[in-house]
């Protein structure tokens, strides 16, 4: 009787249980890894994952519990999905943490090894039994929406950053690319696997199945779209905060961070989301684009003006003050859930 009453206030409350249950992972997940045993490769190992996919998992469950029939009978297909999708996965992040993180073969292949299990169960989800799992992750796999729109990603980024580069350097100023020591052979492969790194592990998948691919659709029936993508950035950048303090970032930077550009950025992701028709491989290219390039190009006063100027335009010319059409597959609406 609990679980049901439990069940059903979660199916009335989905984003306000999911924010619920992705805090509760997150936050003393990472006080164990930060806080409670610093510098514990184990600790690390173990806790870490299921941090940082905590957005994914409870969009899964909480998914799940919504819209739990039609089921499928037979599982087989997920479990050749994730067997699958591992394969893939576990290679990319044990080469990432051996090539880029100079770490041990034998540790890296038991640590990423067992990181890769997160983002294979995320992509296999589009398997999942449940119809509400199914139809959520979908589109990571089936991804709506014309191609060009999953090109303007990368001329965000990069385009931006190395725009606002060339601006600042014709006008005398100081512009950095962090990476132009290297030769172009070792930061390309450096930028790749940094980039696969992030697409399924650090802000790709994890985290877009959750704040855009879950959250954000669920807001945008009831909202209009600005306010929706404000309520997913207010939440989404208080969810980093013990990430940003154990990792002893400076407050100012912090602030300036979360405060200001993730603003812009999560109003951005919603764009992007919204013009694919609510397609998380949208948001999920562009989350880890904008670690891996924003990373290593100085932030200039040319940069702040570009990216403003973007995040206004997209704004007024997509009349994000308004709701979407009821019809819209970017709104979660049951009537747009059928499996």
């Amino acid at each position: 009787m609990i679980a049901k009453s439990i069940a059903a206030w979660i199916k009335r409350h989905q984003v306000v249980a999911f924010c619920i249950l992705t805090y509760a992972i997150t936050w003393p997940a990472l006080s164990l890894v930060y806080f409670v045993f610093p510098g514990t490769p184990l600790v690390e190992a173990l806790a870490m994952p299921f941090a940082i996919s905590s957005p994914a998992l409870m969009a899964m469950l909480i998914s799940g519990i919504a819209q739990p029939l039609p089921k499928r009978k037979c599982s087989s297909a997920r479990w050749i999905a994730f067997i699958v999708s591992w394969l893939v996965c576990a290679p990319i992040l044990i080469l990432y943490g051996w090539r880029i993180q100079k770490m041990e073969l034998v540790v890296t292949v038991i640590f990423y090894g067992i990181w890769a299990l997160f983002p294979a169960w995320v992509l296999s989800s589009v398997y999942a039994r449940k119809a509400g799992v199914r139809k959520q992750f979908s589109t990571l796999l089936r991804p709506r929406g014309q191609a060009l729109w999953y090109l303007v990603v990368f001329f965000i980024f990069p385009g931006i950053p190395l725009l606002a580069m060339g601006i600042t350097r014709l006008f005398g100023g100081e512009a950095q690319f962090y990476l132009a020591k290297m030769t172009f052979w070792d930061a390309a492969i450096f930028i790749l696997l940094e980039y696969l790194k992030g697409f399924l592990l650090t802000g790709g998948i994890n985290e877009e199945s959750g704040w855009r691919g879950f959250a954000l659709p669920r807001l945008q029936a009831r909202c209009p779209v600005i306010v929706a993508a404000c309520i997913v950035w207010f939440f989404w950048a208080l969810w980093h905060v013990p990430y940003d303090l154990g990792r002893g970032i400076p407050i100012g930077w912090m602030l300036e961070n979360r405060l200001f550009w993730s603003l812009l950025l999560s109003i951005l992701m919603a764009w992007l989301y919204n013009r694919t028709n609510g397609s998380i491989l949208a948001p999920a290219l562009f989350h880890p684009a904008m670690n891996t390039f924003g990373n290593q190009f100085s932030i200039t006063h040319a940069g702040r003006v570009l990216f403003i100027g973007l995040t206004i335009l997209v704004v007024v010319c997509d009349r994000m003050w308004e709701k979407l059409p009821k019809d819209s597959l970017a709104s979660y609406r049951a009537s747009n859930q059928k499996d």
